[in-house]
């Protein structure tokens, strides 16, 4: 162990099940309370200001502490790359105050986090919400992994040249829960016992060396220790933006995670602003019913509401996609061979028995993907949040296919995933819009400069 006078503090917060969250050892923490580039028609630019408040405060020197930006989302925000953007042209304006809040470890395939690197030993067992949860702990990154064996080792690694000074563990405490061995730059700092009467989140804060680069951390053996996120950032001015993806998952995967820890975790990051971009998977399944999407999107919207009261919402509709029926390719055709587009009203009406068939040989957006992009829109309106069309930046249906053929590439082969170019289009498309709307509140047009 390091000298303990190199530490500032480590605080550990609990936080019960569907229970109000408390300190640990008497220590206080903070209470939780239970069209084109433009794409935005019809959205109200009041509901983003909470975020422009704390922006301008920032600009004016009057906010020291980050302003936080969570987005949640499927595979379009779990690559990191059009959040990555979204992240960068935040921090180059507003200033940089590191990566912020990430899943642990390296969940997923392929898993590319922007401004830090993340290692993960072969002995580490992942957990997903999505999309069969083993009936375990998830929270807000929507995964959970578990080590046992002292040589099972995590690194976060920041590529930033200013480091980080903070360090915030996500963990699980339980009966038969083994010891944690948490290391900055090659020294141990602390050592945290995940043993506990019930199972539960906690959470380590942990004060770090400003200019901080390597978190390196290990079970000392004596049982398994599961961690849900682990967060690296600087306490100074700028901002925060947070990006948590589950591939293949709907909105409805923020039900699979424990709420009681969800609304304790969005309390401690109080966000200004949630981005909520998910819409893809719900528009490709066919049996979607538009009463029964209504309903969850208002009730994942509620909770959102609830946890995070101070916080704007910004809806991202689903950027165009778009399908071609199995059995369409063969013969030496290729993809892109094939034309694009939108069904017709007899053939949405009539898509069940057309699916497979050679009339539909051509690409096409799948016929729910409209019902979920107005459901998006109608209700974030209906609740006063901002709605934002990333379809409208693609040019609309088969947009994608466009996007496909285009010269580099802006979208893969698979009329679904965007190229990282593509992605960064889109994410810049974004940030214009809610600059406009931030330099017009900003300038008294909108009223953020005029009322006191």
């Amino acid at each position: 162990m390091s000298d303990p006078r190199r530490l500032i503090r480590a605080c550990l917060v609990l936080c019960v099940a569907l229970a109000a969250c408390s300190p640990s050892d008497g220590r206080d923490v903070r209470p939780v309370s239970t069209a084109g580039l433009v794409g935005a028609a019809g959205s109200d630019p009041a509901a983003l200001d909470p975020l422009f408040r704390q922006l301008a405060a920032l600009e004016s020197g009057q906010r020291r502490e980050p302003v936080v930006i969570v987005q949640l989302g499927d595979s379009h925000t779990a690559g990191d790359v059009f959040s990555g953007r979204l992240r960068d042209r935040f921090q180059s304006r507003f200033g940089r105050a590191g990566r912020g809040m990430l899943p642990p470890g390296s969940p997923f395939p392929y898993f590319r986090p922007t401004l830090v690197e993340v290692q993960q030993s072969a002995g580490w067992q992942v957990a997903g919400s999505f999309p069969s949860p083993d009936g375990g702990l998830f929270a807000l990154s929507g995964f959970r992994i578990t080590g046992r064996r002292p040589d099972d080792l995590l690194v976060l690694a920041s590529t930033e040249p200013e480091g980080f000074d903070s360090v915030s563990l996500g963990i699980v405490r339980g009966p038969g829960g083994g010891t944690l061995r948490v290391a900055v730059d090659g020294e141990e700092v602390h050592r945290l016992s995940t043993a506990g009467n019930v199972v539960q989140a906690a959470r380590l804060d942990l004060p770090v060396p400003a200019g901080s680069r390597r978190l390196e951390l290990r079970p000392a053996g004596d049982g398994p220790v599961s961690l849900l996120s682990w967060t690296v950032e600087r306490s100074g001015p700028g901002v925060v933006y947070d990006s948590h993806g589950v591939v293949g998952a709907s909105v409805n995967v923020i039900s699979a995670w424990e709420p009681g820890t969800v609304g304790w975790e969005l309390a401690d990051r109080d966000p200004a602003l949630i981005v909520l971009a998910y819409g893809t998977n719900e528009a490709f399944h066919d049996d979607l019913t538009r009463g029964e999407y209504e309903r969850d999107f208002a009730a994942r919207l509620s909770f959102l509401e609830i946890a995070a009261p101070g916080a704007a919402i910004l809806v991202v509709g689903p950027p165009d996609a778009n399908r071609l029926p199995r059995g369409c390719t063969g013969n030496g055709r290729e993809p892109l061979d094939f034309s694009c587009a939108p069904l017709t009203p007899a053939e949405a009406a009539g898509y069940g028995d057309l699916a497979g068939s050679e009339a539909l040989c051509r690409w096409h957006p799948p016929p729910n993907l409209e019902v979920v992009r107005e459901v998006q829109r109608r209700i974030a309106s209906q609740r006063g949040h901002y709605f934002w069309d990333w379809s409208a930046v693609m040019g609309g249906a088969c947009g994608t296919h466009d996007w496909a053929a285009a010269q580099p590439p802006l979208a893969f082969p698979d009329h679904v995933h965007l190229k990282p170019d593509g992605y960064r289009r889109s994410a810049d498309a974004l940030f214009r819009v809610l600059m406009a709307e931030y330099d017009a509140h900003r300038s008294g047009a909108g009223g953020i400069a005029a009322r006191p």
